[in-house]
């Protein structure tokens, strides 16, 4: 009987195991989504984010560049 209460339990913790694995790699899919799709749409250059500064504030507020 012990054996198979033994058996039953290391059969849960495999399984425990295996879908926190499984949520983790989902998660990591995820953020790896995010970060790329992030990186499509934001703009490289600085330049662009001075472009749209200026279009909403003055010359000398947009000086950080």
């Amino acid at each position: 009987m012990q054996e198979a209460n033994a058996s039953d339990r290391q059969i849960h913790q495999s399984t425990i195991a295996i879908e926190e694995r499984d949520r983790f790699k989902f998660i990591l899919g995820i953020v790896i989504c995010c970060v790329s799709i992030s990186s499509f749409f934001l703009p490289e250059k600085p330049q662009e984010f001075a472009s749209i500064c200026e279009k909403y504030n003055t010359p000398n507020a947009c000086q950080i560049w």
